[in-house]
């Protein structure tokens, strides 16, 4: 991407297969909060995951190993695998309260959602292993400034989405966005298919 462009949670991409009626979504389409049975489950594996890495600690530094280089490697590796485990469990948390911020403003706001024509200028895309499409996120000029939005893929078992089907610079895109709000405000972008959209032309 040409220039940095920040993208929060509510701030969403969406693919249609034809251009809708120019009707604002009635509610931000973002991922559901992180449910509580989720958070719980996820807590009880983190604290189990601790209690694995102090007693692999201990054992390290109590029992006969090649040497006290060979401890200080494995303390280390193991520290910082509960640690990032952590972090991404609050990251997590986090992103799920943004996305609900989010949405409730997104409601809040119904009757100040404005619709802009815009045209996609950079975009960055993420894949797996398999060569399908994680995530990817498309900046957009419209006539009141530059916006940016994610598109994310809404589970693991949903259909894979191929690079080419990403969007491409100069495809046309409709920019759903508070009147008058920041650039951490809510937006949807949306965006056909590109070989959809090819037809159409």
């Amino acid at each position: 991407m040409a220039e940095s462009t920040s993208v929060s949670a509510g701030q969403v991409v969406v693919l249609v297969d034809r251009w809708p009626d120019p009707a604002p979504p009635a509610e931000l389409p973002v991922r559901g909060p992180l449910r509580t049975s989720s958070r719980a489950v996820l807590l009880v594996l983190l604290v189990l995951c601790a209690a694995v890495g102090v007693e692999a600690i201990v054992l390290l530094w109590t029992e006969p190993t090649p040497g006290w280089w060979f401890s200080l490697l494995f303390t280390l590796l193991f520290t910082a695998l509960v640690v990032v485990l952590w972090i991404a469990y609050f990251t997590a948390i986090a992103r799920s309260a943004e996305r609900m911020r989010a949405r409730s403003r997104w409601a809040e706001a119904a009757g100040s959602v404005e619709l802009l024509d815009g045209t996609v200028s950079a975009r960055t895309v993420s894949t797996i292993e398999d060569g399908g499409v994680d995530s990817f996120v498309l900046v957009v000029d419209t006539a009141k400034g530059r916006v940016g939005a994610t598109w994310e893929r809404p589970t693991s078992r949903s259909r894979m989405l191929p690079p080419t089907q990403v969007p491409v610079i100069g495809a046309r895109a409709r920019v759903w966005r508070l009147r008058d709000a920041g650039g951490d405000a809510p937006v949807v972008i949306e965006v056909c298919y590109p070989s959809l959209e090819e037809q159409r032309q």
